[in-house]
């Protein structure tokens, strides 16, 4: 089942976008170099961001925030790109990217990391939505295509040491949500994604993602469903509600280790959707409601990605 993206949300949202001036916004043509996986690049110190995504898209820039809303991009189109159709979570058709009408690429965080070496690199996360002449970002069903580029610092400056352009379309208009890093491992960060979804006026469900760096790129590499659940009317039946934290565990692994999600919350055995399978047939047999905490663990299997794991953990008072 397909759900819709939060509506309040989207609201704000699209609020802080149609703050804009009245500038009508041009973007410049590049090369397909932008999307090699492999380029050879090397920025001064200290390390800007904003500079950075500049010299992996040398479109045009321009900064529309204001003191409410930050709406800083660059545009670019590439015709002798050859366009690549990302999956986007919301589930909807999406466009064929780099998008025919222009992209539009907003920086959406720096990540500050050092290893046990001592080696220092930074991440930074990106958007693309497609490019709007008025620099809006709109349609609600739509998620905003993610990439990633990590800079490893040299004596020469910080150079390029892995990029994915783009990787799959998370959260709603047009606007992918922060990552936020997690150690999975030795010295091996992923990045995790919050992406909500659900009909206007909810009941609003969050998957959490998880993304990083294998075989020289950035890839997804889990997909934890309903890990909250909030909105709603009780009214209509909404009646069970919760939410997660996650968290990796001591472990003798050495790269990805297991992830652990425990969901806290109240049910009503008349609204069990959203639970897994195993779980909704054992709060059938306990009483009609209550509160409880799950708790579920994801392991990794190679080119699977992390799997759910049997045997999910369900208490209930």
């Amino acid at each position: 089942m397909r759900f819709l993206l939060p509506f309040l949300a989207g609201l704000l949202t699209a609020a802080g976008s149609y703050a804009q001036s009245d500038v009508v916004l041009k973007k410049k043509t590049v090369g397909d170099t932008v999307l090699l996986p492999a380029r050879d690049l090397v920025l001064p110190d200290p390390f800007h961001g904003e500079k950075a995504l500049e010299a992996l898209f040398p479109g045009r820039h321009y900064n529309l925030s204001t003191a409410a809303y930050k709406n800083e991009m660059i545009n670019w189109t590439c015709p002798t790109c050859k366009a690549v159709t990302y999956p986007d979570a919301n589930e909807d058709e999406v466009l064929p990217f780099p998008y025919k009408n222009g992209v539009a690429t907003r920086l959406i965080n720096t990540m500050d990391f050092r290893d046990s070496t001592g080696m220092q690199y930074k991440v930074i996360s990106f958007n693309h939505s497609e490019f709007e002449e008025d620099g809006f970002q709109t349609s609600r069903f739509t998620g905003g295509l993610l990439g990633l580029a990590k800079f490893v610092k040299t004596d020469a400056g910080w150079k390029l040491r892995m990029y994915a352009p783009a990787i799959k379309a998370y959260g709603a208009f047009s606007q992918c949500p922060t990552p936020k890093a997690l150690l999975i491992g030795q010295d091996q960060y992923a990045f995790v994604i919050k992406h909500s979804n659900g009909p206007g006026g909810g009941p609003f469900y969050s998957t959490l993602y998880m993304i990083a760096g294998i075989n020289g790129t950035y890839q997804q590499i889990m997909a934890a469903f309903a890990t909250e659940k909030s909105g709603g009317d009780p009214e209509e039946g909404d009646l069970s509600k919760w939410t997660s934290t996650y968290a990796v565990p001591a472990s003798d692994k050495k790269y990805f280790r297991d992830i652990v999600i425990t969901t806290k919350g109240n049910y009503d055995t008349a609204d069990l959707e959203g639970f897994p399978q195993e779980v909704a047939s054992q709060l059938k047999k306990s009483k009609k409601s209550g509160k409880f905490v799950m708790v579920q663990r994801y392991v990794y299997k190679g080119a699977k990605g992390y799997e759910l794991q049997p045997g999910i953990q369900v208490k209930v008072n």
